[in-house]
């Protein structure tokens, strides 16, 4: 049973050493990605006896997932878990983890940070909430925390998961994609510090935001196109249509022609007809890469 730690870094030279020599105590080997850091990140991975994964330039979250979770298949993992090299999450719950995929064959687990904690900062919560919201529509499952970077993955899950997203829309995608495939997810409860003695993120938590919000529309649009894009389309549309009989009738009887009647018609008529157009596009292509996949 091998067991490798996977660990995606940027920049995070003071505290990796550290999540690397409690992490060793409970898996086998310790996988670390260097996503083009400027620090000593992978001097520091090295030196604390890791596997160090080297990109030249930072190409985000998801490209370093992409490397690692290719890594563990070159090395013949069978459980494989991640976790944030900031020392946010305690590597002494890894075995919390592992434990519904080696004794109840689940093959992800999701380290939970929500559960009786009150140290997450406001906006953290707010943003995360939005965030779970999302990824729950695009997979059609209930998860409390769908952005946790600490996971484990069972051999299947990291042999079938597909990832496409380069930046932190990757958490976000793995369990799209995963409940896509039928794999069994959980959450388990751990603890996360906030207050580590250093910089605990490398992006600034808008543009970070930002970034999984056009991640998952995209991934809803893909996934459920019918839905949110050509239902809308129908709405807007007939919107359009009830404004063009109302300046009609009103032209009819007065002789007045609303100019801002007349161009919320056309401008709500132009985006629903482009809504439904787009939802046939999407629907299309989503119909061939299910047969073809």
């Amino acid at each position: 049973m091998l067991k490798i730690a996977c660990i995606p870094a940027y920049n995070e030279e003071s505290m990796i050493a550290d999540v690397i020599k409690r992490t060793l105590k409970y898996v086998d080997k310790v996988v670390v990605c260097d996503d083009g850091s400027t620090d000593k990140t992978a001097l520091r991975s090295e030196n604390a006896a890791a596997t160090v994964i080297k990109h030249e330039k930072n190409l985000g979250k998801g490209a370093a997932m992409k490397s690692l979770f290719r890594c563990a298949k070159e090395l013949g993992a069978d459980v494989v878990v991640t976790i944030d090299g900031d020392g946010q999450f305690l590597p002494e719950d890894i075995p919390k983890l592992l434990s519904p995929i080696l004794e109840e064959n689940f093959d992800i687990v999701i380290g939970n940070r929500f559960d009786n904690n009150n140290e997450m900062p406001s906006y953290r919560k707010i943003g995360n909430k939005v965030l779970d919201k999302m990824a729950n529509i695009a997979s059609e499952l209930s998860f409390r925390d769908t952005q946790s970077g600490f996971r484990a993955y069972s051999r299947k899950a990291i042999e079938t998961i597909t990832i496409q997203t380069d930046g932190f829309g990757a958490d976000s995608e793995i369990l799209i994609d995963a409940s896509s495939k039928g794999l069994k997810i959980t959450e388990e409860k751990v603890t996360v510090l906030y207050d580590t003695g250093s910089e605990t993120s490398t992006k600034n938590p808008v543009s970070h935001s930002a970034e999984v919000v056009s991640s998952l529309i995209e991934l809803i649009a893909i996934r459920h196109p019918l839905r949110f894009l050509g239902i809308p389309g129908l709405v807007l549309m007939t919107i359009g249509m009830i404004f063009a009989i109302t300046t009609i009738s009103l032209f009819n009887e007065t002789r007045y022609f609303s100019i801002p009647s007349t161009l919320i018609s056309v401008g709500t008529t132009l985006i629903g007809l482009m809504f439904l157009l787009m939802a046939v596009v999407l629907f299309s292509i989503s119909r061939s890469l299910k047969r073809t996949s």
